[in-house]
């Protein structure tokens, strides 16, 4: 009998053994790109999602997708997105390059780098500081059919949510009803400014509103009211004596802009640009101009007389002003003008501190064609209008989903910690090696 060679036994064994590890390994990566898991071994458990948010995942009927915008994937971004992955099937995650695709990012109004859109069919909403918490709010809101309802104010040749003209808010009710927003027209002659109401909205009225629904919307304040008014300038009312106790005037006549800022976007002096953002919720990471063609001064008084401190939101450059000239394009008269840079938008807050909910939040902008048709999607408006509208009704602060604060526990080192730390790394560590190496060497010539 032909006795067989142990060395090519040995190798068709070494092939096979190297074939059913590398089948297996294969398998294992198959079955982990499918079934994502992890173990999370800090004590406490800060890189995994909460319960409350692994509740919610698991209970998703529907898919959602996460869909991180940037020129690269930020790894701290990612990691927190594929940890919602793991916790349900439901849940995709994707990576956009603003550069490769405008178009998306165009349609999402994206305009910062590291913004997550969380979408469910056609609802979205963006989230532009991605963290747990302000995720999975996100995503019940676009997965659950509760909407909140954005009322409007008609009755005075306010702007209409129906209207496609150029002069309508037709775009922007698109936009609401896409961020899984409700709107409601709104008469204030008819009755009080219902509870349903999450925020209301005044659009460029053209006549003063009578004394009963001044009484009506000042009682909706008393009741904690969330009001965004947008103004025009002279001759459009102004509601200047409801507004000057809550800390915000509407100066008299219009901005002019002289940089050239407005007519590089297609406008003109009487078009100013928004350059500069004040600190506060709404503006805050927020760096897109905004334009606002036509628009009315906005003073901020320090001390109102119903308490809060209103700030102001929107700025233009220094190189504006406010006047009451009627010239197209006028020159700055001293004596007569106020030199910028001029409020554009303003914002205050009154209410019980550490106590959001029971604020009374309102943002007053001097101009409400930055919301129309024809201006909606140009420059930062719409993503900045939105922002308003979510601080409005709170929703930066909101809790919905419960997230536990989970501490990131830190060892503090001491000088001769560090001290010693050195000398095992450089001098200890690596004279392992070369002891290990010299002892085969002996024990190889004995």
């Amino acid at each position: 009998m032909e006795r067989c060679d142990p060395r090519g036994l040995f190798a068709v064994s070494t092939g096979i053994s190297v074939a059913v590890l590398l089948a297996v390994i294969v398998t294992l990566n198959i079955a982990v790109w499918y079934n994502p898991w992890s173990v999370d071994l800090t004590a406490s458990g800060r890189n995994q999602v909460s319960q409350g948010t692994r509740t919610l995942l698991q209970r998703l009927d529907g898919p959602v997708s996460l869909r991180q915008f940037g020129r690269s994937s930020d790894p701290a971004i990612e990691q927190l997105l594929q940890g919602f992955a793991r916790e349900s099937r439901q849940v995709r995650v994707e990576f956009v390059d603003v550069d490769r695709d405008r178009e998306r990012a165009t349609r999402y109004g994206v305009v910062k780098l590291g913004t997550v859109v969380v979408a469910s069919g056609d609802t979205f909403r963006k989230v532009e500081d991605a963290n747990e918490q302000s995720l999975v709010t996100a995503v019940l809101h676009v997965t659950t059919e509760v909407e909140r309802t954005v009322c409007f104010v008609t009755g005075h040749g306010e702007r209409g949510l129906t209207d496609t003209g150029a002069e309508g808010l037709s775009d922007l009710a698109s936009t609401l009803e896409a961020s899984n927003y409700g709107t409601e027209r709104l008469s204030l002659l008819e009755d009080e400014i219902p509870a349903s109401c999450a925020a209301l909205v005044v659009a460029g009225p053209r006549r003063e509103l009578t004394a009963e629904e001044v009484v009506r919307l000042q009682s909706y304040v008393v009741r904690h009211g969330r009001i965004a008014l947008l103004l025009e300038p002279d001759p459009a009312p102004s509601l200047a004596d409801w507004l000057r106790p809550l800390g915000v005037v509407p100066a008299a006549g219009s901005v002019v802009d002289t940089s050239g800022a407005g007519q590089s976007v297609g406008g003109g002096p009487r078009t100013p640009l928004a350059l500069r953002y004040v600190d506060h919720p709404v503006t805050r990471g927020f760096e897109i101009a905004t334009i606002y063609p036509g628009a009315r001064p906005l003073q901020v008084l320090e001390t109102p007389e119903f308490g809060g401190k209103p700030t102001a939101l929107a700025q233009t450059g220094p190189r504006s002003f406010a006047t009451t000239s009627g010239d197209p394009e006028p020159a700055y008269q001293e004596g007569r003008d106020t030199q910028g840079p001029v409020n554009l938008a303003a914002a205050t807050s009154i209410g019980t501190p550490g106590r959001p909910e029971e604020d009374v939040r309102l943002v007053v902008l001097g101009d409400s064609d930055f919301v129309s048709n024809a201006f909606l999607r140009r420059q930062g408006n719409r993503d900045f209008f939105l922002r308003t509208l979510a601080w409005l009704m709170g929703e930066q602060e909101a809790t919905i989903v419960a997230v536990d604060d989970r501490e990131n526990r830190r060892t503090e080192l001491t000088e001769a910690m560090r001290a010693w730390m050195y000398i095992i790394n450089l001098g200890v560590l690596p004279i392992i090696p070369l002891l290990a190496g010299i002892m085969v060497y002996v024990r190889s010539r004995r």
